[in-house]
């Protein structure tokens, strides 16, 4: 979906940033979530959002850096989870519950962030590819969620490298025991009414949020431990 650049019957005096900011990332956040990036177009966040397109490009020039940020918000959220949780200390499998508390928590406390995590992380556009390092033969450079997403990946990477010197964790691959670990955490909660139906409740419930913390706290630790 191609929208045209804001015309000057559509001027309106621009945006005041942060709270006019804030409530574009917050809905532009739902509407990507359950839409997707080409399923959303800025004229349709415009209208839900109360602006003109002008205040509204006004705060992000293009559709893609809008995506960007909203993602961008989104793992901030899920960093900030982690940094809690990993100051607890302790061995290696007693963080690892806890970074596993953090994830969680964070994506219970937000239905769309899971689906639309998901969603960036298999959906062709606008990345063919989520890119965690540059890569020399692209001249695109990383997107600020990637960096962050990257930062996020080899922070968890250093920490199970950490727990298999210290025998704590078996000798398994770093890669794929990431790759399973995001899988497990994320598409529960982007599993809308297919986890639903496989539970028999809302699997953001209270009840339902802490048996899922504790399920993936024992399945990845048993998949883990030495």
């Amino acid at each position: 979906m191609i929208d045209p650049k804001p015309s000057a019957d559509d001027a309106r005096p621009a945006a005041r940033a942060p709270e006019s900011r804030e409530k574009i990332l917050e809905v532009a956040e739902g509407l990507f979530a359950y839409g997707g990036y080409a399923g959303v177009g800025m004229r349709q966040l415009a209208a839900r959002v109360g602006l003109g397109k002008s205040s509204l490009f006004h705060h992000f020039p293009t559709k893609l850096e809008l995506y960007a940020a909203v993602l961008d918000r989104v793992l901030e959220r899920i960093e900030q989870g982690l940094g809690r949780d990993a100051r607890s200390g302790g061995t290696a499998d007693v963080r690892l519950e806890a970074w596993i508390a953090g994830v969680v928590q964070t994506l219970a406390e937000d239905p769309r962030a899971g689906r639309l995590m998901l969603r960036a992380l298999v959906d062709e556009e606008p990345f063919p590819a989520v890119r965690l390092t540059p890569d020399p033969k692209s001249d695109r450079p990383l997107m600020s969620f990637e960096v962050r997403l990257g930062g996020i990946v080899d922070r968890f990477r250093a920490f199970l490298e950490e727990g298999i010197a210290a025998g704590t964790f078996r000798a398994v691959s770093i890669g794929d025991a990431i790759s399973s670990v995001v899988g497990a955490v994320v598409f529960h909660f982007a599993s809308g009414d297919l986890g639903e139906a496989l539970i028999g409740e809302s699997i953001f419930s209270a009840e339902a949020v802490d048996r899922r913390r504790r399920e993936l706290s024992e399945f990845i630790r048993r998949g883990l431990i030495a």
